[in-house]
């Protein structure tokens, strides 16, 4: 049984590892998964310090399907809540099918700093129970935590860094949950043009850059297009404002698995 268990684990993680850009909301999810420096995320997925960026309420749904199969199936919800104390911050999220699925539970919190008359320093932490079940096998839990961390180091630049899982958990003895460090930048000028570039390291695979490019030509419309290593893959998606209203989709092309369509949306108030 514990082989069993280990062999569908290792399988069913190399498939979540290759959609896991397609996770942080449709917006990172077009850019090619770069998001670790964008300021104003609500999911706070690629980093949990965004939550303090937010200038009011946030709640948030988003759903992917990877590479067109049921099987791997994503949805999740979200809520901010800024206070003065700083950004307090809940979620859920479900993936997979009946024989294998993973439950996420989250609880987060951002707050920001500022150094100087014209430096901003944000910094936030998310705790996640994880939960996988296999059927006929049962289920086992872990609690990870998550760092990170964003600054605002000159007028239209951004620096971001986020850990995941920096307290070694485990679903059992030998099984760790997955571990990645996430650098990135950001550039945003005066003018409806954004950049990002991402650098990630997951311990169990090699380096991953991702990259994304967002340009507004009407304040209520964003075109998104990105690009990953480690999987190659391309992403497109769109966004769309009405008031506080923002709704984005996004597809992923991998280079062997084929397409990866998500949509989003969120509500600020």
């Amino acid at each position: 049984m514990r082989f069993a268990c280990c062999v569908f684990l290792l399988l069913f993680s190399l498939t979540s590892a290759l959609a896991q850009s397609m996770e942080g909301g449709a917006r990172v999810a077009a850019l090619g998964g770069a998001g670790t420096a964008l300021l104003g995320d609500v999911w706070g997925q690629v980093n949990p310090a965004a939550w303090a960026t937010l200038d009011g309420r946030a709640v948030a749904f988003f759903a992917s399907q990877g590479y067109g199969l049921r099987a791997l199936r994503l949805g999740a919800l979200h809520y901010v809540e800024p206070t003065r104390f700083g950004a307090f911050s809940g979620g859920a999220r479900t993936f997979g099918f009946e024989a294998y699925r993973e439950t996420h539970l989250n609880l987060g919190y951002a707050r920001g700093f500022r150094l100087g008359s014209t430096r901003q320093v944000f910094a936030g932490l998310n705790v996640r129970y994880h939960q996988v079940s296999l059927e006929t096998y049962g289920a086992a839990g872990a609690v990870g935590l998550s760092l990170g961390a964003l600054a605002v180091v000159f007028p239209g630049i951004t620096v971001g860094f986020h850990a995941t899982n920096v307290n070694l958990p485990e679903y059992v003895a030998g099984e760790a949950l997955p571990r990645t460090l996430a650098v990135g930048v950001g550039y945003a000028p005066e003018g409806p043009f954004r950049l990002m570039l991402d650098v990630l390291k997951d311990v169990r695979f090699p380096l991953s850059v991702r990259g994304g490019m967002e340009v507004a030509p009407v304040p209520t419309l964003a075109l998104r297009a990105g690009i990953g290593t480690e999987p190659t893959r391309f992403t497109a998606g769109v966004g769309l404002q009405v008031a506080r209203l923002h709704v984005g989709v996004a597809a992923e092309r991998h280079e062997a698995l084929g397409w990866s369509p998500a949509a989003g949306l969120h509500l600020l108030w």
